[in-house]
């Protein structure tokens, strides 16, 4: 399998151009046509925006100008709200920033988060303020916890796992070891796949959460991208997964790559 269209969504806001450069760097690696869906809402039209709006097109297509990439400009209803509008039902791979409180009038509010928990596509999420000289892919820390979201994140990502220098499998549990025989299954897959993974796991003693042990795990792999399931708000993936998706859709540091 490998990626055929790649959406990225653009607005007026400081973070597309950044966003932009990420989108063409992966469709270039991928040899994927690239959607360009523009969410600006009625706000972004008004005031200082307002330029930035009415260039969003053009910009959009200057970026991809001498880069041998089949791709199209869309634009988005204001108001949009289902897959068919925002143009994700049709993709293999979203690409998004991360909410910016400064210009997040500018911008349909179901992006990221609602589009991720609905499109039933996976979703690039970088940082804002991602620089786009970043390599993302090269090391990845796919976080597997056994469940549908993180199964599904898995074979959503492959396309970029085998590509990787190396996949480090972070898995938090009270009774981790190396030699479980589900831990070496989950290994043996990707292997067969051709992915190179490492086993990057973390035993629960009860004394940190999953997302402060990922991100310590993080620090000492180096790595440049997150692969993890994304859990709705219900009462239960909150009560199992402490809330982990919300921490993982705002940090600060890491693009992530999340299906549900």
């Amino acid at each position: 399998m490998s990626f055929r269209d790649i959406v990225v969504y653009l607005d007026a806001g400081i973070n597309t151009a950044n966003r932009v450069r990420t989108a063409v760097a992966l469709a270039t690696k991928y040899r994927t046509r690239l959607i360009g869906v523009d969410i600006s809402t009625k706000a972004a039209f008004e005031g200082e925006s307002h330029n930035a709006a009415l260039a969003i097109r053009q910009e959009f297509v200057t970026a991809l100008q001498g880069k041998h990439i089949d791709f199209e400009y869309r634009l988005a209803p204001p108001d949009a709200r289902t897959a068919e509008q925002l143009f994700s039902h049709c993709a293999d791979l979203l690409i998004a920033t991360q909410i910016n409180p400064d210009d997040r009038h500018l911008s349909n509010s179901t992006v990221p988060e609602d589009v991720l928990l609905s499109a039933g596509v996976p979703m690039l999420v970088l940082p804002a303020g991602w620089k786009s000289e970043n390599p993302i892919g090269n090391r990845v820390v796919v976080a597997w916890n056994f469940s549908r979201e993180a199964t599904r994140a898995v074979h959503d990502a492959l396309p970029i796992l085998k590509h990787a220098q190396n996949v480090y499998l972070f898995i938090f549990a009270p009774n981790y070891s190396d030699e479980n025989k589900d831990v070496q299954d989950v290994k043996a897959h990707l292997e067969r796949h051709g992915v190179k993974v490492t086993l990057a796991g973390w035993r629960d003693h009860g004394e940190t959460d999953v997302a402060s042990a990922l991100f310590a795990s993080l620090d000492r792999e180096d790595a440049d991208l997150i692969v993890c399931g994304a859990f709705s708000h219900s009462p239960l993936s909150e009560a199992v997964f402490g809330g982990a998706t919300k921490v993982l859709l705002h940090n600060i540091s890491m693009p992530v790559l999340m299906s549900h």
